[in-house]
């Protein structure tokens, strides 16, 4: 079976099981990273509508489909791309469900860099680069050690991810993130869902052909059929 037509059997296996309501009560599989502000795991799995309102609020498109090779458990909901999350919160604000905490950005720990010393260029002594430090003039949680090496202060950084998309030997790993750092929180007391008259933004009226198409083409990007 070619590559193509196994990622749509994904997208399709994936997409009848979501609108089946199955994957929620389903087991298996292993935690994944999750968007910023998720609830700890065994609530975000039973909480999550699987409704893909995050995927189409994240405009970075820094969020993906969990599909069967993540575990039945995980197929629909939502898988966070660290390298590309800017931290916008959008997906936060879009969920209904509240597995996705409302907090602020200030509150969030997605990570911690962390720099391999074996492809950075300054510690290769290539050239002097502190494109990293200059990223993280916000948290200032990396430092030159001996005004030359960038080192990370895994207390001060937030995963930002900042000092990941801004470096220049990106495709080589030379700043990678630890997501074993990242900070889950306590589900809501209450559990409430956000009716979406309630909600304070204007969500304009689509027709369902609309919809669906769309609904397919975010798919099909998400699991890299298309482009």
């Amino acid at each position: 079976m070619d590559c193509t037509r196994r990622k749509f059997l994904q997208v399709a296996a994936g997409t009848v099981i979501v609108g089946g309501g199955l994957a929620g009560s389903a087991q298996g599989g292993s935690d994944l990273p999750r968007p910023p502000g998720a609830i700890t795991e065994p609530d975000f799995l039973a909480r999550c509508q699987r409704c893909m309102r995050c995927v189409d609020a994240c405009q970075p498109a820094a969020l993906s489909v969990a599909h069967f090779f993540d575990g039945i458990r995980n197929v629909g909901t939502p898988v966070l791309l660290i390298d590309k999350c800017i931290q916008c919160m959008d997906c936060v604000r879009a969920c209904p469900s509240g597995a996705l905490s409302k907090v602020s950005k200030t509150e969030l720990r997605m990570g911690v860099a962390v720099i391999d010393e074996a492809t950075c260029v300054t510690y290769l002594k290539k050239r002097r680069c502190k494109t990293c430090v200059d990223a993280c003039r916000e948290f200032k949680a990396i430092t030159l050690k001996d005004r030359r090496y960038p080192v990370v202060n895994a207390e001060k950084c937030t995963g930002c991810g900042a000092c990941l998309r801004r470096c220049p030997e990106r495709d080589k790993g030379a700043i990678t993130m630890d997501i074993s750092k990242i900070k889950r929180f306590d589900p809501p007391a209450e559990r409430v869902m956000v009716r979406q008259e309630s909600r304070t933004e204007e969500v304009p009226a689509t027709p369902l052909g609309e919809w669906f198409a769309k609904r397919m083409e975010t798919l099909a990007q998400v699991y890299g059929i298309k482009k």
